[in-house]
């Protein structure tokens, strides 16, 4: 027997408990998958972050590769790749014309070639062209980096 005025809230408990722990589940669940975006972007930041920094030491390394062998593959460390492709655009043998009109040839040859590239790591490729001048000593037989 009750008593009169006594609130009967016995069977409100287990169904208050039941909401309580769906609400904590998916907050749980909203939160790992927060956790999980969050890693992955931070992943995609680090694997541009790299090539970006390897992208200037890159232009450097193609500027003293040999561009006659046409095409190779380089380790830029990190794990890094770099995959090149050099193709000549054009060439010339200047001319000098002294004071008195008299012509000469020059002591160089002068070439330019069109370089692409790319960079490659963890599975991401980031493509780029880079234009570079040669010339050529006439007594020697490597291209020269311009």
């Amino acid at each position: 027997m009750t008593r009169p005025g006594a609130l009967k809230t016995g069977g409100f408990l287990v169904l208050e408990i039941l909401i309580a722990g769906l609400i904590l589940t998916s907050g749980i669940a909203a939160t790992m998958y927060l956790f999980r975006m969050g890693f992955e972007h931070l992943e995609r930041a680090k694997i541009s972050n790299t090539l970006s920094a390897k992208l200037i030491q890159a232009s450097g390394l193609i500027r003293t590769l040999d561009l006659q062998k046409k095409n190779g593959t380089e380790d830029m460390g990190d794990g890094v790749r770099l995959t090149w492709e050099a193709r000549p655009l054009s060439s010339i043998q200047p001319i000098a014309v002294s004071d008195a009109g008299k012509i000469s040839s020059s002591l160089h040859d002068l070439f330019l070639y069109r370089v692409d590239f790319h960079l490659s790591f963890q599975g991401v490729m980031r493509e780029y062209q880079i234009h570079v001048f040669r010339y050529k000593s006439k007594s020697s037989t490597k291209d020269a980096p311009g």
